[in-house]
């Protein structure tokens, strides 16, 4: 048996977690918002604001569709800048929608992962895409093989071995990204102000 920090998990690639990502699309939000609902049909933009100082730091045009009950659709279409050649390239692609009837009652939408893995669609019910540094498409955090940060703390057996409980841990990190940013992560980044059109 290995001491703490043993083992071979060092040498791994450190896996990005989904509290550190910027650009993220929760479904749940936008239904709350009333972009995404049955017989929709409008289009608009999703804008993220730099936290510090308010101002516009990405955007993204989209187009709902969900006239059609068997295939209600979500197109995003957007620029990205290559990181090697400084070459923009314009995005356009579309993501399905799901619905699912809770026990309760209503309806509950998901998306459909647009993402691929190995070379076949990854099509997973989800609630929420990610759009990590490099990505030129958002996608499920399978496909963009991202994690949460109560999984890395696992990983860390140094402070376990030490009896520092895991919870202490995370609100320990969680401190540190919030000085190192200045001020306190806002509740949510999948979107700060948004700007649409066409008839709810």
């Amino acid at each position: 048996m290995g001491g703490p920090g043993s083992g071979r998990w060092r040498r791994h690639i450190k896996r990005i977690s989904v509290d550190d990502l910027p650009f993220i699309l929760d479904i749940n939000r936008w239904t709350q918002e009333g972009i995404i609902k049955a017989g929709n049909f409008l289009s608009g933009r999703w804008i993220w604001e730099d936290p510090k100082t308010g101002e516009e730091k990405s955007a993204i045009r989209f187009d709902v569709d969900c006239r059609d009950p068997f295939s209600p659709s979500l197109r995003l279409h957007y620029t990205i800048t290559q990181k090697r050649t400084g070459e923009q390239v314009d995005v356009d692609y579309k993501i399905y929608l799901q619905t699912t009837c809770p026990h309760f009652g209503g309806k509950r939408w998901w998306f459909t992962c647009p993402g691929t893995v190995n070379g076949h669609p990854c099509s997973r019910r989800v609630g929420k895409l990610y759009a990590p540094p490099g990505a030129r498409y958002f996608g499920c955090r399978h496909c963009h093989h991202l994690t949460y940060d109560t999984c890395l703390l696992s990983h860390n057996s140094d402070f376990v071995a030490l009896g520092v409980p895991p919870g202490r841990l995370l609100r320990a990190i969680r401190m540190v990204r919030e000085t190192n940013s200045g001020r306190k992560r806002p509740k949510s980044r999948q979107g700060r102000t948004r700007y649409w059109n066409g008839m709810p």
